[in-house]
């Protein structure tokens, strides 16, 4: 027999009983609670008759009839009320400021029934004043006794571990030292606050004193010889957290950080929640606000479509919908476990909405006939799409019949059913396309605004990028990755890309709803490109890691498809604003009407059944100036996520950092939902 395979030795019998012994029970509290009881209320009953007769008795006559008769109806008092208001059920070691009224409301009501009975000359020798000297001392002894654990090891017992700073991005973060002290293994000393409000400084706060401001950070770590720091997040995402993290992280000190209480209410207290932070900074913009009044009047009472309703966007479409009281919100999936979760979710949230799920399919007449049909919808957001562009490019003939077909096919029975508006959710990859999904979605904007106000149906375009909190987007990506402790994959240190929040994302194309006459192709300002490079590193640094040390970055090379930086205009277009400063309005020239965009799409149909990619490339190109097709990157077999080439390992690309062998999986170029 193997040793692994050994019987470990089991505890002593004695041992086991000791154990048993030390284990707490409510037995054992109560019975702890009362005995203290009893000392405490028999020790302030003595020191009562000592202050007010100031002598001590001979003889047990002075025991027996003045202290003893005193003290059993004391402890009766004292006990009978404590059992009334669960006075012995508080836990020993968590006691706290909020426990203190519980704790000596007892000895205080107590004190009140024996002045009474002092009154009246029950207890020989005293007043009703000798009952507030008991009621005094006994509420002392009993708040003493309950937070003496909390005492010992909070202020007593010696402080071990290294040397930490609480570092303030919040206010509220100062409530949560008491939550870290009660901690049992946390072993850290804590020194000190550092504080961003100068006139905090010198102040001190639950026995820890404020050191210093945010720009003392450097002379506080070497004259305190701080060797960690916890920074308490503020759940301000414009607040600049990564300026101060690097400054920590270049100290050479342990860095932990601590999610702002609004994040552990909203349940938000993990990597995702860095993240919403991380963007916001990255990309210098504010939070995307909208009025709710104005939802209301635009949405409320109407019957909602949304294709694609089970995906990244259309999901958050519906929540964000939902909550504007529309008439019917109508879920067109094809997935049906998308569906069945945004439908649970939906009657889960908001009981009362009115949800008709549909299960089906864009590119079949028949499914958008019947959904059409049956619904009868005022407002229908075209959501469904492919959206991954290595593998489209390998099948352009999906692309087309999706993206473009679909498309047509969905704004079609928006105008023959009488619907009220369409909006075509598009992307910046639709901007001097470098890839099939891009000149696909550029066709699906031109047929869009060649149907504009037909049938009375305005149609809209609303253009944006990347989406962080989509699935495969490269946030999730990362955060897998860094969970792992596994390497993350970029396709190219230079990448750049305009990046934003899918729910920010999902209010701006409902605001370009409200401000949209017809015909308009719509910009969202998303800020800043971010370099992905860029993102990376800043999640690894906010999940307390090290990149390129304890987290190693990979470039994998240039996906097929891909361009470097993706634009939101072409050179040819311009913007004008509108009354919300986050959305443009693009200044497209005209297509030729929608006769011609009928005879594109007879072109495009005829290549797509041909299945010759190359003819349905040429075809793209023909309809799209702009399109520049990848032709180095289509040597090889198709991949879910990109290239592999044939017969030969692919290379495994450069590290950035040390340590470590990449994963050839999980490149994050292309981010859209």
């Amino acid at each position: 027999m193997s040793s692994d395979s050994q019987p470990k030795p089991q505890p002593e019998p004695a041992a086991l009983r000791r154990r048993a012994l030390l284990e707490p029970t409510t037995g054992k509290r109560t019975l702890f609670y009362v005995t203290s009881d009893i000392v405490v209320v028999f020790g302030a009953s003595l020191l009562t008759h000592l202050a007010v007769l100031r002598h001590v008795s001979s003889g047990l006559r002075y025991y027996s009839h003045g202290v003893l008769p005193f003290a059993a109806a004391a402890l009766a008092c004292q006990m009978a009320f404590s059992l009334l208001v669960s006075s012995y059920r508080l836990k020993w070691s968590t006691f706290s400021m909020v426990d203190v009224p519980r704790t000596a409301f007892p000895s205080i009501a107590a004190a009140i029934l024996l002045g009474v009975l002092s009154g009246l000359r029950v207890f020989a020798g005293l007043n009703p004043w000798s009952a507030v000297t008991w009621g005094l001392l006994s509420a002392c002894g009993v708040v003493a006794v309950r937070g003496s654990k909390r005492f010992y090891r909070e202020v007593i017992r010696r402080k071990t571990g290294k040397r930490a700073i609480l570092v303030m991005c919040s206010h509220k973060g100062y409530f949560l030292l008491d939550t870290l002290r009660r901690i049992q293994h946390f072993d850290y000393r804590i020194v000190g606050f550092i504080d961003p409000e100068q006139h905090n400084r010198g102040t001190v706060s639950q026995g820890v004193p404020v050191l210093g401001t945010f720009d003392e950070i450097e002379q506080v770590v070497a004259r305190r010889r701080i060797e960690a720091a916890f920074v308490f997040l503020s759940s301000n995402p414009t607040f600049a957290i990564g300026e101060l993290l690097q400054r920590l992280y270049d100290l050479g000190i342990e860095v932990r950080l601590v999610p702002s209480l609004a994040d552990v209410i909203d349940d938000r207290a993990d990597i995702g929640a860095l993240e919403r932070l991380t963007i916001h900074e990255l990309t210098g913009q504010q939070p995307v606000k909208v009025d709710p009044e104005e939802m209301q009047h635009v949405f409320g009472g109407k019957r909602i479509m949304v294709t694609g309703a089970g995906g990244s966007i259309g999901s958050e479409l519906c929540r964000q919908l939902a909550r504007f009281d529309p008439a019917m919100l109508v879920l067109v999936e094809r997935d049906d476990s998308n569906l069945f979760y945004i439908e649970s979710e939906l009657r889960r949230a908001w009981p009362k909405l009115d949800v008709m799920p549909f299960l089906g399919d864009v590119t079949r007449e028949a499914d958008v006939d019947r959904v059409f049909r049956e619904a009868r919808p005022n407002v229908v957001f075209h959501a469904a799409a492919y959206k991954h562009v290595p593998i489209l490019e390998f099948h352009p003939a999906e692309a087309i019949r999706t993206n473009v077909m679909g498309s047509h096919l969905v704004a079609g029975a928006a105008v023959k059913y009488g619907a009220e508006s369409f909006v075509y959710i598009s992307t910046d990859k639709a901007v001097n396309p470098g890839s099939v999904m891009g000149a696909s979605k550029r066709i699906g904007e031109s047929v869009a605004m060649a149907m504009n106000g037909m049938g009375g149906v305005r149609f809209l375009a609303v253009r944006f990028g990347n989406v962080l909190d989509s699935r495969g987007s490269v946030s999730t990506i990362f955060r897998d990755a860094i969970t792992r402790r596994a390497p993350v994959t970029i396709t190219h240190p230079d990448m750049r890309r305009y990046l934003m929040l899918t729910s920010e994302a999902v209010l701006l194309v409902m605001q370009a709803v409200a401000l949209g006459k017809g015909g308009e192709v719509f910009v969202l300002d998303m800020g800043n490109p971010v370099r992905i490079k860029d993102l990376a590193e800043t999640m690894i640094r906010h999940a307390g890691l090290r990149p390129g040390l304890d987290i190693p970055i990979i470039f994998t090379g240039r996906r097929p498809g891909e361009k470097l930086f993706e634009e939101l205009l072409t050179a040819e277009e311009g913007t004008t604003v509108t009354v919300n400063r986050r959305i443009f309005r693009a200044c497209i020239p005209g297509n030729g009407g929608y006769a011609m965009a009928i005879e594109n799409l007879k072109r495009l149909d005829e290549a797509v059944r041909s299945g010759d990619r190359e003819r349905i490339r040429a075809e793209i190109l023909a309809q799209v100036g702009s399109y520049k097709p990848d032709t180095e990157c289509l040597a090889g077999r198709a991949t879910a996520s990109g290239q592999a080439a044939s017969g030969a390992e692919r290379p495994r690309g450069q590290v950035s950092g040390v340590g470590g062998q990449g994963s050839e999986t999980g490149d994050a170029g292309e981010v859209r939902s």
